[in-house]
């Protein structure tokens, strides 16, 4: 497989392969293993991918079974992490269709269960009831006494597992207990709960793992932090609005108000009007020319229970949060990279210039430049390490510092956005955020 590592095209196989490796770092990868499954990879062949992928983690659960047996705990946790991550990488593309997908979400999951166990202390496996169904995650503690907490939700096609690598081990690090979930439409919980599907309204579920976490003695519930990757960082503004357990919240990876905007944005102008059967048919022959676009439609119809493209878009319709902005109750972070800006249209940067213009508290915005490497791909993928630091650093002046929003940072300049996206709505827009000091 051919890596141009200077593209960061989300869902790409480059960034596919770097998201596989980089939680390498955490016990998730192992460079030479990934290295070998991209030799071997063959171009725009999505079998290829989960068959190179399949081997690697079929290799590391049994490495991970047998050091089990042996009585090697440190070696067994090791070798089951990365077998969870590479069944992840594999089940990737794949259509709801393929009688595997159910199979290696449930390997994914049981052997990071198995080696959850042998950290010291344990992660926890949590079910946490939620409608009649059972939203399964993780909680890592940092000590027995009542810790702040940062709460994770999972981006449209992340993992829990995936997610623990990404911020829950460098929250725990930090003296900060964390837990992450999955809700409606995402992998595990719409696998263990059929019929769960997305919705736009997550600050419902999201309210059940809040009643859930505030019940825990070693949380403290006055100092629940809250972030969100990718389709989530739509659900954090909705959660922040309705429920103020939640004294700080981080969106990575931008802000979208609208998903049928953003994507509307970049589809070719034959389709924005087109009715639905001729739109059914131009998408299908996208989908089998561009294989990013062919993985993000596979998992989404089975996250929505969709079957045709014009059906899926519909979907979409409710993901819209123009009218969430004034009734958010706590500061933001925002972290965004040069990657995604490049990669948004205007119109769409405008509807989030105009959103944070009329969000009460304040906001901080850290951008990624190409120069600071893979940091300034979509959501950090590839530099987790240097996103965590920005979030955390900010997090314990806000919440544990108790250090005042308003006073955090310079004066914003904006060179990196205008950089890519100028017009006169945007300009007067900027003004606008700049005379805040957001």
């Amino acid at each position: 497989m051919k890596l141009d590592f200077g593209k960061m095209d989300i869902a790409s196989p480059q960034f596919n392969f770097v998201r596989a490796l980089m939680v390498a770092p955490t016990g998730g990868a192992d460079v030479g293993e990934c290295l070998k499954a991209a030799a071997l990879i063959r171009d725009s062949d999505d079998e290829s991918w989960i068959s190179e992928w399949t081997k690697l983690a079929e290799h590391a659960r049994v490495t991970g079974e047998k050091a089990l047996q042996a009585g090697q705990p440190v070696a067994a946790r090791r070798a089951l992490m990365r077998a969870s991550n590479y069944y992840r990488s594999a089940m990737f593309s794949m259509p709801s269709t393929d009688e595997r997908l159910e199979k290696y979400i449930t390997l994914s999951r049981e052997t990071f269960r198995k080696a959850a166990g042998l950290f010291s202390p344990p992660i926890e496996a949590v079910d946490i009831p939620f409608d009649g169904a059972r939203l399964p995650g993780y909680f890592l503690t940092a000590g027995t006494e009542a810790r702040p907490t940062l709460l994770l939700i999972n981006g449209g096609d992340s993992t829990s597992e995936e997610l623990v690598h990404w911020i829950g081990f460098a929250a725990q690090a930090r003296g900060w207990n964390c837990l992450v979930f999955e809700g409606p439409g995402q992998w595990g919980a719409l696998q263990m709960n059929p019929g769960l599907h997305m919705r736009a309204d997550y600050e419902v579920p999201v309210k059940a793992v809040l009643d859930y976490l505030v019940g825990r003695k070693d949380v403290d519930p006055t100092r629940i932090a809250l972030t969100g990757y990718s389709l989530s960082t739509q659900f954090v503004p909705r959660v922040v609005a309705s429920d103020d357990r939640v004294c700080a919240a981080v969106c990575v990876g931008g802000i979208v108000v609208d998903v049928v905007e953003a994507w509307s944005a970049v589809m070719p102008a034959a389709l924005r009007n087109a009715l639905p059967s001729l739109f059914d048919v131009v998408f299908a022959v996208l989908e089998k020319t561009t294989p990013s676009l062919r993985t993000f439609v596979n998992h989404f119809r089975w996250s929505f229970g969709v079957d045709k493209p014009h059906a899926l878009l519909e979907a979409w319709r409710d993901f819209n949060i123009r009218d969430i902005a004034p009734k958010v109750k706590c500061p933001l972070l925002v972290l965004v990279g040069e990657g995604e800006y490049e990669q948004t249209d205007a119109k769409t940067m405008q509807s989030t210039l105009r959103f944070f213009s009329e969000v009460p508290y304040p906001i901080a915005v850290h951008e990624f430049k190409y120069t600071d490497g893979w940091a300034a791909s979509h959501c950090s993928v590839g530099d987790e390490g240097s996103a965590n630091e920005v979030i955390f650093d900010w997090l314990d002046r806000i919440v544990l510092n108790k250090e005042s929003p308003a006073r955090i940072g310079q004066p914003y300049e904006w060179d990196l956005l205008l950089k890519y996206k100028h017009n006169k709505e945007i300009t007067e827009l900027l003004k606008r955020l700049s005379a805040r000091r957001i």
